[in-house]
């Protein structure tokens, strides 16, 4: 098969020979190292062979000694193609008008995706990616993805994981990060522990600190819980400063009241749908529509992009952009107190439970009508952890203030 190739790729004919001394033009070639391949005899003075463009130029040298005639009956090979298709100026330009574009599209980078987590801001990302040169249209050998990753980490604080993968004409964009760290205060800072609601105390446990409080004792927003200041534990000792940390568990009130309009509007589509098309290649935008994409009246705007792709490696820059308008008239429906409860107080309880440490005991609510609308009144107690740090200005009292007992007498 690959000689085959081979011989094609350099060209062949097939001659057909002719005269009284075919044995002697035998000979000749033989003798001169001229190759004949499918050789045919159909008379005793005419026969059929192949041979190569190169061993029928030799031949011509030593015709006249043979006294036979050789004509051309087929030529094949890429040479004779060439030839025919010399003259085809726009076929050849669009030959090379093809290479520049599979040059182009294999050097440069013309997708960008991106799996971003939300703890980042995928805007901020891509604007430094793009002035360190990862962008469309950028060459892709010089992107250092090694460089790239060890700088981004460094513009990025709270990033955790970064990576730049390329795959042909694309590449991913990987990166995930932590929430910002909440302020903490120093730990040697002297804290107390105080209570962020109100509340009456359940448990106290103080793990640093002197707990000024016990079970039962009713509290308010910002009262001390656990105190920075210990009091000596045995004779003559002195008082001292702490961290104070602990954790206080109250019984808690709370309360929300949300309405809800009884008359809503739900959407009631009329079959009326219209799109328009965009063309996008590489940066640039081309409206394949008259006028804006803004349109008049109430609908549902979906678009899509459609990338023209030979593989998930290998994109082209160019895209289609398909907006779809789906229009709809707004229906009033009338809803009952019933109806909207359940919904009303799932949403409230959710609400209240995600701003707790804790957990809810019980609840009541009051559903009433107000000017057309739904008014929930909760009261919720529930049992959750209402302490939390913050800086003690306790001073350590001076020797002569301090609670001195006499010796009796």
């Amino acid at each position: 098969m690959i000689g085959r190739l081979w011989r094609l790729a350099r060209g062949q004919v097939r001659v057909r020979i002719t005269g009284a001394s075919l044995p002697r033009f035998l000979n000749l070639c033989a003798f001169h190292s001229l190759t004949l391949r499918r050789m045919k005899r159909t008379a005793w003075n005419e026969m059929y062979a192949t041979m190569s463009v190169a061993d029928f130029r030799a031949l011509r040298r030593y015709m006249g000694r043979t006294g036979c005639r050789v004509h051309i009956v087929r030529r094949r090979g890429a040479p004779f193609a060439a030839a025919r298709l010399r003259p085809r100026y726009v076929l050849w330009g669009g030959f090379l008008l093809l290479a520049l574009t599979w040059w182009i599209l294999c050097t440069r980078v013309w997708a960008i995706e991106t799996q971003i987590s939300p703890a980042l801001s995928e805007a901020e990302v891509l604007q430094q990616l793009g002035e360190m040169g990862v962008h469309i249209g950028a060459p892709i050998s010089s992107i250092d993805t090694h460089r790239i990753r060890w700088r981004i980490l460094q513009l990025q604080p709270n990033m955790t994981y970064f990576a730049l993968n390329i795959h042909g004409n694309s590449v991913t964009v990987l990166a995930s990060g932590a929430e910002p760290p909440e302020a903490i205060l120093d730990q040697d800072a002297v804290t107390k522990v105080v209570a962020k609601r109100d509340g009456v105390v359940r448990t106290v446990h103080a793990l640093d600190g002197q707990a000024v409080v016990q079970a039962g004792d009713a509290v308010q927003a910002g009262d001390t819980l656990i105190s920075g200041l210990v009091p000596p534990t045995r004779e003559e000792g002195k008082y001292h400063l702490a961290h104070a940390r602990g954790e206080v568990e109250a019984y808690t009130l709370r309360t929300a009241e949300i309405a809800r309009a009884l008359t809503t509007e739900e959407k009631a589509y009329t079959g009326k749908v219209r799109r328009q098309y965009a063309l996008m290649i590489g940066n640039k935008r081309l409206n394949l529509y008259i006028g804006s994409g803004i349109t008049g009246g109430t609908c549902d705007k979906i678009v899509e992009t459609r990338t023209l792709r030979l593989s998930d490696s290998v994109v082209f820059p160019v895209s289609l952009i398909v907006q779809t308008y789906v229009y709809y008239e707004r229906v009033p429906v009338e809803q009952t107190v019933d109806e909207v409860r359940v919904e009303m107080l799932s949403r409230a309880l959710g609400d209240i439970a995600a701003d707790m440490d804790g957990t809810v005991q019980s609840h009541s609510e009051t559903l009433t009508t107000e000017n057309g609308a739904a008014v929930l009144r909760l009261s919720v107690h529930a049992v959750e952890q209402i302490g939390e740090e913050a800086l003690d200005d306790s001073e350590i009292p001076p020797p002569e203030t301090e609670e001195q007992t006499d010796p009796p007498q």
